[in-house]
């Protein structure tokens, strides 16, 4: 009766072992498949933005009908999609952009932003424009058009 109780015993050990070990080594795969999804993914994500370029050519300023016109170029390599943009004043404050976002724009093409400038933004205290795509920032510092 002992070499039985024994027998099962080391069978069981053996059972509970191997059980354990397949679990882990489940976990530890998925695990591993995971980070390098993710990493592929970043790496993809990295890759493309290299060919990304974007640039404000000119900003317009017309006073009476109180809004500013941007004319973005999208001059990079890939498709490019514009998340935010921002007109700011001397003191800090913003014009509101009418455009809604995010803003597609294949390779090599032109749009145009317009930004309602009612009581923030005039031609003396105009500072800058900043627009943000999924990849780059692009800023335009200089005088506006039409001052």
């Amino acid at each position: 009766m002992k070499g039985i109780s024994t027998l099962i015993a080391a069978v069981l050990l053996i059972a509970v072992t191997l059980l354990i070990s397949l679990i882990v080594s489940t976990s530890f795969t998925s695990l591993v498949k995971t980070q390098a999804s993710t990493l592929q993914t970043r790496t993809g994500e990295a890759v493309n933005c290299t060919s990304s370029d974007i640039t404000i050519e000119a900003v317009y300023i017309d006073a009476l009908a109180n809004r500013a016109r941007l004319t973005v170029r999208n001059s990079g390599q890939i498709r490019e999609n514009i998340v935010r943009s921002v007109m700011i004043n001397d003191t800090g404050s913003t014009a509101a952009p009418t455009d809604t976002y995010p803003i597609s724009l294949a390779k090599g093409a032109l749009t145009t932003l317009i930004f309602d400038i009612t009581t923030n933004v005039t031609c003396t205290s105009f500072n800058r424009v900043a627009l943000t795509t999924e990849c780059t920032i692009a800023t335009f510092d200089r005088n506006p058009n039409n001052c």
